[in-house]
């Protein structure tokens, strides 16, 4: 019997490549996504500490300082928290792309799988038959 060929094999692969092109591009968006909570972690870091240390002081120019610089911080928190409902915006479009190819590729994969699983099937019954037709032959034989 001939060798099993899956007519969609170039297909298959070229779907498998858009898939782990999206995951990679997820991985992406999602490294951005972490990069800005970083920053959004050191600015609540650097906020509780200039707090901290203005607890108790009676300097003025050092309390002013401190207000202008938590001023300063809460600008680039409320920048980075945009960026971040941006990012999440592309990392969930990135996911969606990737769930999508994740499906078609799948499809493919099941695809091959049945049409392997028949290719098998027919193949044991042609042995099946050919047993059969050896079988028979001997006997007329004799």
């Amino acid at each position: 019997m001939k060798k099993f060929v899956f007519q969609l094999e170039d297909v298959m692969k070229y779907r498998e490549f858009l898939q782990s092109q999206a995951e990679i591009e997820l991985g992406k968006a999602m490294a951005a996504e972490h990069e800005i909570q970083t920053k959004l972690d050191e600015i609540a870091a650097q906020s509780i500490a200039v707090k901290t240390r203005m607890k108790g002081s009676t300097d003025f120019n050092e309390i002013n300082a401190a207000h202008n610089f938590n001023i300063l911080l809460d600008q680039q928190k409320e920048y980075l928290l945009k960026k971040m409902a941006e990012a999440k915006i592309v990392s969930e479009q990135k996911r969606k792309v990737l769930q999508e190819s994740m499906q078609k590729t799948e499809a493919l994969h099941k695809l091959r799988e049945r049409q392997l699983s028949e290719y098998h099937d027919e193949e044991n019954k042609e042995e099946e038959n050919t047993a059969d037709d050896i079988t028979t032959s001997h006997f007329r034989q004799n």
